[in-house]
């Protein structure tokens, strides 16, 4: 089962990179880092789609970062966003990097979720044909679960 980016349906299209298409987690953890420059809110969602990362962040901005996570492409707001990041203690790169501790291939995608009452980093891994999901607290920064869909 896919699990769709809440900014998928609002996103800008661009034109593509010269980037590589695959992306380890220190790329995802690297393009959060460079999107979060200059920004005050926590990130809180991140989805690597078109040849870029999109990170959004919860007082509504958007920012478009390369594949590799060295440059920001482009930067929107979105006054619509709600912030529910205001509990994390931890941040989204941390998570992403906790996260690949417990699973290996290309991040595709890092979000807030709500998991069983707990609000958690929830990080996509694909390898090959398995998707795999890990859900990081966002106080202690604890793997809660870790969940494989083969296709």
């Amino acid at each position: 089962m896919k699990k769709l980016a809440i900014l998928a349906a609002g996103a800008v299209a661009l034109p593509a990179t010269a980037h590589a298409a695959s992306s380890s987690s220190s790329d995802a953890a690297r393009a959060v880092e460079t999107a979060s420059r200059g920004v005050n809110a926590k990130p809180y969602d991140l989805d690597r789609e078109r040849n870029r990362w999109e990170v959004q962040f919860a007082d509504g901005t958007e920012r478009h970062v390369s594949l590799d996570g060295r440059r920001v492409l482009r930067t929107r707001r979105d006054d619509d966003r709600s912030s529910r990041v205001s509990q994390a203690k931890i941040g989204l790169a941390d998570a992403i990097r906790r996260a690949a501790r417990r699973a290996s291939g290309t991040v595709t995608e890092a979000d807030l979720d709500r998991e069983r009452g707990k609000l958690v980093w929830s990080v996509t891994f694909e390898r090959g044909d398995r998707e795999t999901e890990v859900d990081v607290d966002i106080r202690s920064g604890r793997v809660l679960r870790v969940t494989h869909d083969d296709d």
